[in-house]
């Protein structure tokens, strides 16, 4: 079965077949068990063996099925691999192997939670190879030195408006 056209319903097609062949294996032998002519007890022991193979090579099959459909190797999205979701978590994208899209969904408290253990991982790893976090991550750019301002008066206070002639001010809202 070629793996690229499977899907659940062939997958399920497979899970029935070895459902079948295990019980087929079940019959033949209770029926050896219970046999007494021995040649008989043979056929059926014959027929539970090619069941029995048969069985473990649906298993194989289904195994090695979803192990290609369930562990494909997904490379981030190069634009926009992390949106922030209206309802509150954060959307990382990415690509499998065969370019379908995939979509793991975090609360925020969880996105944060898996960007510090990334970030602490790969110095770990970077530490473990002989390499140091500050080698490979961009320089920060020098920030100009500190100059302090040229001293300016702070204003006095406004003078008293007298009170005949002021002008009333509107009130501000």
């Amino acid at each position: 079965m070629e793996i690229a056209s499977t899907t659940g319903v062939d997958i399920m097609r497979l899970v029935d077949e070895l459902c079948v062949a295990y019980a087929k294996v079940q019959v033949a032998q209770t029926m050896a068990e219970y046999t007494a002519d021995l040649e008989a007890r043979a056929k059926h022991l014959g027929v539970a063996k090619y069941w029995s193979n048969a069985g473990r090579a649906l298993h194989r099959t289904i195994s090695e099925t979803l192990d290609d459909a369930l562990t494909a190797e997904a490379a981030v999205e190069s634009f926009l691999p992390v949106q922030p979701m209206p309802s509150g978590e954060v959307a990382f994208r990415a690509r499998d192997e065969r370019d379908r899209p995939v979509v793991v969904r975090l609360s925020a408290v969880q996105a944060l939670a898996v960007g510090s253990h990334l970030t602490a991982y790969a110095a770990i790893g970077l530490d473990r190879t002989g390499g140091k976090a500050a080698d490979v991550l961009p320089p920060i750019a020098t920030a100009a030195p500190f100059i302090p301002p040229k001293f300016i008066p702070a204003p006095g206070p406004a003078p008293a408006a007298h009170a005949r002639g002021a002008a009333t001010r509107p009130a501000t809202r």
